[in-house]
């Protein structure tokens, strides 16, 4: 299978993954837990958070139900840890996830008749481009670092632990990221770039695969993508730190969305 056509399909599981009932495109409401027990927007009940945990009590006629459907009223009552997130309750066809952020614990909704998913017909991207498939080298810090980063929202604070940096170049001019690990051992590379606000959201990602035993890696940067906050402004977001911005044009991966 040639390089385009596994990207075309690539991009299309790309756009399915994001117009399920649920997902990234259904986002409707963020919502901070008050500490006195009160009601929120959009679902029922009342709702209240201390520093251990999340409480929230409904009454039989709230009609609300596991995210399975099973009925259910009385208190609930939830621990999470940093950046931790569960689907917690539904209401009709309103889906909310419980989690904790910046060490609060705040709600999402997700509404799987969204009108932002009827609309949906694909993200926009650019033209695919092999010369922007570029070969790097990573080098990995003595021990991963644990550092304060911004997010999409200015009244939360995040942290990322930094594995490494990867060194690469790209457009005639030399650049180095720091890199963030995933489970399976590749890598992500937040960036900003000089094409944000104009043609890209403020900030994008992408990810590389695991390095070789000697460093090196491929970075394609066709497969940049859009973090949630791109499609709705009910995400939080990690901000990318403040040495990984390149210079150059990135004219590559996810354009802002209409």
């Amino acid at each position: 299978m040639s390089a385009p056509t596994e990207f075309t399909q690539w991009r299309r599981m790309r756009d399915e993954g994001l117009a399920v009932p649920f997902g990234w495109l259904s986002l409707s409401s963020y919502q901070w837990l008050p500490e006195d027990p009160g009601p929120l927007k959009l679902v029922p009940g009342r709702w209240s958070a201390n520093a251990t945990a999340a409480t929230a009590t409904f009454d039989p006629a709230d009609s609300v139900t596991t995210p399975d459907g099973d009925p259910v009223y009385g208190t609930l009552v939830q621990s999470m840890h940093e950046d931790e997130s569960m689907h917690f309750i539904r209401h009709g066809d309103t889906l909310v996830e419980l989690g904790v952020r910046g060490g609060r614990y705040m709600i999402r909704t997700r509404e799987r008749t969204h009108p932002r998913l009827k609309a949906f017909t694909g993200v926009p991207v650019f033209d695919y481009d092999p010369t922007l498939i570029v070969p790097g080298r990573y080098t990995a810090f003595h021990a991963p670092k644990v550092v304060p980063i911004d997010s999409f929202r200015p009244d939360t604070r995040l942290k990322t632990e930094l594995v490494g940096e990867v060194e690469f170049e790209l457009a005639g001019k030399r650049a180095v990221l720091a890199a963030s690990q995933n489970a399976n051992g590749s890598l992500t590379l937040d960036f900003r770039d000089a094409t944000n606000g104009e043609q890209t959201a403020a900030w994008r990602f992408v990810t590389v695969p695991a390095p070789s035993a000697d460093g090196s890696v491929t970075i394609d940067f066709n497969r940049t993508l859009n973090y949630p906050m791109a499609f709705s402004p009910h995400a939080v977001c990690p901000a990318p730190v403040p040495g990984n911005r390149l210079e150059v044009k990135v004219r590559a991966g996810e354009l802002l969305p209409h």
